[in-house]
């Protein structure tokens, strides 16, 4: 009894809601350590899901944030016949991707404050069904105008997943296993383009360019009808410390349509501010802007340029450069989430363990020390092989070693600022993606035209040297971060998320 006293005094004394719970409630992992956050006593909240039921969930939601960078770049191969045809430059071309890209990056700015309120389930039943409009209205567009304009909407149609997708995996995981569960879902963020760039480019050169609309509108069309009856609804309003309910109970149905949500407060327009109040704490903006550089290196880069840098050096064709991109990559990131969400889990355990039951987010930033060498590495050795242009496995191995270190750093991130401000992981979400797809959108302008004014391999190694002291603020969390947040204390918002 004096060990359970002892992890109770110091879980009230480290959680941001007052209050202390009776010893007999008090719910503990398979450690002994005490659940964080608590779950309540009800089937129906998402925390007490049976293993099943969370995991479909999860890959719900993951194939969700797969299809934005997925839908957005499964036209990138194709760029050269899309711009034969309509006559216009191959630079010209990639600005249907640019803004693609930079509405799925704004969009979830709106979508957060709703989905804390009203609920994720409605926000991506609705917003796919303006994904599936806006691709098959790009694959029927005879002007590029048109097709620009409906490629706007494609960002917005697929922006749900990556904006806060990354709230529902910390509404139904604990602190514990956040990083093994979140690593899953980098995974299929991260490789939503590498698979596209593979499968666009022999859809471009087989069937032709307009398909690479026609199919992501097939797929966006069939992910919906699966979400519309399996998807359930994960927002749940809790006491996290005590894990008292704090809203009626539903039904296991209610959880499958549009009723199960207990509006516990009005939406206000303020609301739409909560994203960037979270820029003031260290443990958000340090992380948030290392991460979105690391992001745009590790794989937008390759997608935006390798068309170019493929082409005019090793004359690929697309579906050539699809595989070249979209496979080494790929690989490189499955292999580096070995390394990244069960290792994170286990140095977070390591650490509670040896400090009386007392777990620290800033300890799983320690698991990101490989990334920093591994992700400017692969980055400097694709840039130097296209600038003295070896033989084409120098540069597809640069990529896999670069897509290796960027899951690494990508799953520890994500779990650490979840970690540290979890009833804001939707605002947290929206912030990553925000930052993730702002950075990535600007590549595609300048990272060409800087290799021809110096080499691939200068420009190349400029993007790696920054991205490393960057990492600078990931060090200074690991020394000040818990002292900065207990400064600063909690956000005043979605408290009882």
């Amino acid at each position: 009894m004096a060990d359970v006293d002892e992890k109770l005094r110091s879980f009230s004394e480290h959680e941001d809601v007052a209050g202390t719970p009776p010893i007999t409630t008090l719910k503990l992992d398979q450690h002994g350590f005490p659940l964080r956050p608590q779950p309540s006593n009800d089937p129906r909240d998402p925390l007490n899901w049976n293993a099943w039921l969370k995991f479909s969930t999860l890959l719900q939601v993951s194939f969700l944030a797969f299809l934005g960078p997925f839908t957005q770049a499964y036209i990138n191969s194709a760029y050269a016949p899309l711009a034969a045809s309509l006559h216009i430059s191959i630079v010209e071309a990639s600005y249907q991707t640019t803004i693609a890209i930079v509405l799925a990056g704004v969009s979830p700015i709106l979508w957060s404050p709703i989905s804390n309120v009203y609920g994720r389930r409605p926000i991506f039943i609705f917003v796919s069904a303006i994904g599936i409009a806006a691709h098959a209205a790009a694959g029927a567009a005879q002007s590029w105008g048109g097709i620009l304009v409906a490629r706007a909407f494609v960002g917005i149609g697929t922006s749900a997943g990556m904006g806060i997708g990354a709230a529902v995996v910390a509404d139904m995981y604990f602190m514990h296993e956040r990083g093994t569960y979140m690593g899953i879902y980098t995974v299929f963020v991260t490789n939503g383009a590498h698979v596209a760039a593979v499968a666009g480019g022999f859809t471009a050169k087989d069937i032709g360019w307009r398909w690479c609309y026609w199919i992501p509108a097939i797929i966006v069309a069939a992910n919906w009808l699966i979400n519309l009856f399996c998807l359930p609804e994960t927002l749940y309003h809790r006491d996290p410390q005590t894990g008292r309910t704090l809203q009626p109970s539903r039904s296991w149905l209610q959880l499958f349509n549009f009723t199960g949500i207990h509006v516990q407060r009005r939406l206000r327009l303020w609301d739409i501010t909560h994203v960037f109040v979270m820029l003031k704490y260290p443990s958000v903006i340090l992380p948030t802007i290392y991460y979105s550089i690391s992001f745009g290196l590790g794989s937008v880069l390759f997608a935006v340029t390798g068309s170019a840098a493929f082409g005019s050096i090793y004359h690929f064709n697309t579906a050539q450069i699809g595989m070249a991109i979209g496979l080494s990559t790929f690989v490189g990131t499955l292999l580096g989430e070995l390394l990244a969400g069960p290792v994170s889990d286990r140095v977070l355990y390591l650490y509670t363990k040896s400090h009386a039951g007392i777990p620290k987010p800033e300890a799983r930033l320690q698991a990101t020390w490989p990334g920093l060498i591994i992700l400017p590495a692969g980055v400097i050795i694709e840039g130097v092989c296209l600038q003295y242009k070896t033989h084409w496995a120098g540069p597809v191995m640069g990529m896999g070693i670069a897509a290796f270190g960027l899951q690494i750093v990508q799953t520890n991130i994500f779990a650490y600022i979840t970690d540290c401000y979890k009833p804001q992981s939707a605002e947290i979400s929206t912030l990553l993606n925000f930052g993730r797809q702002t950075f990535s959108f600007t590549l595609g302008f300048y990272m060409i035209p800087f290799a021809t004014a110096t080499t691939y391999g200068v420009a190349w190694s400029v993007l790696a040297v920054i991205d490393a002291v960057l990492y600078m603020g990931i060090v200074l969390l690991m020394w000040r971060g818990r002292e900065w947040r207990e400064r600063l204390g909690p956000p005043n918002f979605d408290r009882d998320i």
